[in-house]
Parts: structure tokens; C-alpha cells; sequence
């Protein structure tokens, strides 16, 4: 399952109340063809929900899940990075 670090969800979280989202809403990764994209959704069933201090801030549904399974959701250089694990 993906790994987010507590430094990815707390940006996610204010990256919602900077924007105003309402309770509920979340970030969503979608698989979109061409690569992971973001964008404001709520929640769905069958989602996997990670929370923040009690807040809702990352929705991935069963796909994009496995897609991402072993990866870990971090801040790189002040920016929301997906890292992937290398081959050793």
C-alpha cells in the first residue's frame, strides 16, 4: 500500500484549506492515461482514505492503488513527490 509521510499529509491538508474544500472533499490521484494527475473529489466506496489529524486528504481507488502499491508519498524540495523504490 502506498506509504504518505506525515510531511506529504500535512501539505495535503493545507493545500485543501488554502483552497477552500469543504469536509469531505479530498485529493485523488487518477491514473489518466498518460500518468498520475491530482484533482478535488470526495469519496467513494471501495476508496482507500488516508487521513491527516483526523481529516480525509488522499482518496485512491483500487487501481491507482495497486499502481502505487509500494511506493511512498513525501515532500522533496517543497514539492508533493511520489518515490519509488529502487531495484537493488
Amino acid at each position: 500500500m502506498l506509504t504518505v509521510t506525515e510531511a506529504a499529509g500535512s501539505h495535503l491538508a493545507q493545500l485543501l484549506e488554502k483552497r477552500d474544500a469543504q469536509e469531505g472533499v479530498a485529493v485523488r490521484f487518477v491514473d489518466d492515461g498518460q500518468g498520475i494527475t491530482l484533482r478535488k473529489d470526495n469519496e467513494r466506496d471501495g476508496d482507500i482514505a488516508f487521513q491527516h489529524e483526523g481529516r480525509t486528504v488522499l482518496l485512491l481507488d483500487a487501481q491507482v492503488s495497486k499502481l502505487l502499491a509500494e511506493d511512498t508519498l513525501d515532500i522533496v524540495d517543497a514539492k508533493l513527490t511520489l518515490q519509488h523504490p529502487t531495484n537493488k
